[in-house]
């Protein structure tokens, strides 16, 4: 091809044809400049499908983080539930008095509610590998990545709630286990085969009539109801974020 457009150069100029080769010049360039364009845009093209695929991996891999996530949300939440439920019956503060009246405090209910607590978060490791790795920026639907940004948000409220609780569980709920208790029963709980014959037992009544007994058990059923709120906020963010996912999926099948 290239002789050939070489030859018609030549038989013009041998010709003394100036004007006609000045036009052939142009289209040759013409010709040139549309091969270049055309290379540049199967190029970009190609460039395209790669961000493309290399997104959807990316959503893909995020809905199943995601999917797994959320049940763990939800399972952290029912634990929150039950300790909540379980504070409430050892202050004898159940708004049904039925239920109140029929519930015996015994050393496992009373360890159970003052020392159960959850600190875990759902895992969340496709999401802070690529954000660590900056390849976040491949989620080209805005929407998606603004809902990001409030996922995070609402998990670091989650984080500082968690904190929080536990810094008070830590530090004062510990002081029911120095001052108030005979911890010696409880242990029975944790390890069977030893015997407590010898041991006073505890008198729950007496002990969660103490003010400042009932006041950080209090305290922490306070703390326990923000953590299910920021528990479920963060939840709704996840359930939201796999429908936004889900269905920019669905237009790439």
């Amino acid at each position: 091809m290239i002789k050939f457009f070489r030859k018609i150069r030549q038989k013009l100029i041998e010709q003394k044809k100036v004007q006609s080769y000045f036009l052939y010049a142009i289209g040759e360039i013409v010709l040139v400049v549309i091969g270049i364009l055309i290379a540049l845009q199967i190029n970009n093209w190609n460039e395209s499908r790669k961000e493309n695929s290399e997104e959807t991996a990316v959503l893909k891999n995020l809905q199943e983080n995601l999917t797994l996530a959320k049940q763990q949300s939800e399972a952290f939440i029912l634990q929150e539930e039950n300790l909540k439920q379980s504070l409430i019956n050892i202050l004898d503060i159940n708004s049904d008095r039925l239920i109140s009246k029929s519930i015996v405090i015994t050393d496992s209910i009373f360890e159970d509610a003052v020392w159960d607590l959850q600190t875990n978060l759902p895992t969340f490791n496709t999401y802070n590998d690529l954000k660590n790795t900056n390849k976040l920026s491949l989620i080209k639907n805005k929407s998606i990545y603004k809902k990001f940004n409030d996922f995070e948000f609402r998990m670091n409220l989650l984080k500082d709630i968690l904190d929080d609780r536990l810094n008070v569980h830590q530090i004062r709920i510990d002081d029911i286990v120095e001052k108030d208790i005979n911890f010696i029963p409880l242990i029975k709980y944790n390890i069977p085969n030893i015997s407590i014959e010898k041991e006073t037992p505890n008198d729950y009544s007496q002990i969660l009539s103490n003010k400042h007994t009932r006041n950080l058990i209090g305290i922490k059923l306070s703390f326990t109801q923000d953590v299910i709120n920021y528990r479920k906020n963060l939840n709704k963010e996840i359930q939201e974020l796999l429908l936004l996912i889900t269905a920019e999926l669905e237009t790439r099948e």
